[in-house]
C-alpha cells in the first residue's frame, strides 16, 4: 500500500472475514462514506493547490512589481537629487553672473559719474573764468565810461570857458 491513501484505496479495501467480525454492510457503507470524503478532500486539496499556485504566481508578479517600483523610486530619487544639485549649481551661476554684471554696471556708472563730475568741475572753472572776464570787461567799460564822462565834463568846461572868454572879449 502507498503512503497516500486515495478514495479508491478505501473503496477497494477488503477485510478478512472472521467469525465474529464486523458487519460487512456497515463496513462497506462506512468505507464508501470515507471514500467519498477522501475524494472530496482530495478534490478540495487539488483546488487549493491550484489556488496556491495561482496565488504564488501573483505574489511573484507583485514581488517583481514591487522590485520595479523600488528601483523606479530609487532612480527617481537619484534624478531628483541630481536635478536639485544641478538647479543649485545653475542658480549659483546665475547669481554669480548677476553679481558680475551688477559690478560692471556699478563700475561703468562710477566712471560715468566721475566723467560728469569732471565736466561739471571744468564747467565751473569756465564759468568762473567767464565771470571774471565779463567782470573785467564791465569794469573796463565802466572805467571808459567814467573817463568819457570826465572828458565830456572837461570838454564842456573848456567850451564854457571859451564862451566866457569870447563873451568877455567881445564885451
Amino acid at each position: 500500500m502507498s503512503s497516500r491513501l486515495t478514495a479508491m484505496d478505501v473503496e477497494k479495501q477488503d477485510f478478512k472475514r472472521t467469525f465474529r467480525g464486523y458487519d460487512r454492510d456497515d463496513v462497506r457503507m462506512f468505507l464508501t462514506a470515507v471514500s467519498e470524503e477522501i475524494e472530496r478532500v482530495n478534490l478540495e486539496n487539488a483546488q487549493l493547490r491550484e489556488e496556491v499556485g495561482a496565488l504564488r504566481g501573483r505574489i511573484d508578479d507583485f514581488r517583481e512589481r514591487e522590485q520595479m517600483l523600488q528601483e523606479t523610486l530609487v532612480t527617481a530619487q537619484k534624478m531628483s537629487e541630481e536635478l536639485a544639485v544641478r538647479s543649485q549649481k545653475e542658480s549659483e551661476l546665475l547669481i554669480k553672473e548677476a553679481r558680475l554684471k551688477a559690478e560692471r554696471l556699478l563700475e561703468q556708472t562710477q566712471d560715468q559719474l566721475s566723467r560728469i563730475e569732471g565736466e561739471i568741475g571744468r564747467a565751473k572753472v569756465e564759468r568762473d573764468a567767464f565771470e571774471n572776464r565779463l567782470r573785467s570787461a564791465i569794469e573796463e567799460h565802466l572805467a571808459l565810461l567814467d573817463l568819457r564822462k570826465q572828458e565830456r565834463t572837461e570838454l564842456d568846461n573848456v567850451r564854457f570857458l571859451r564862451r566866457r572868454s569870447t563873451s568877455t572879449e567881445a564885451g
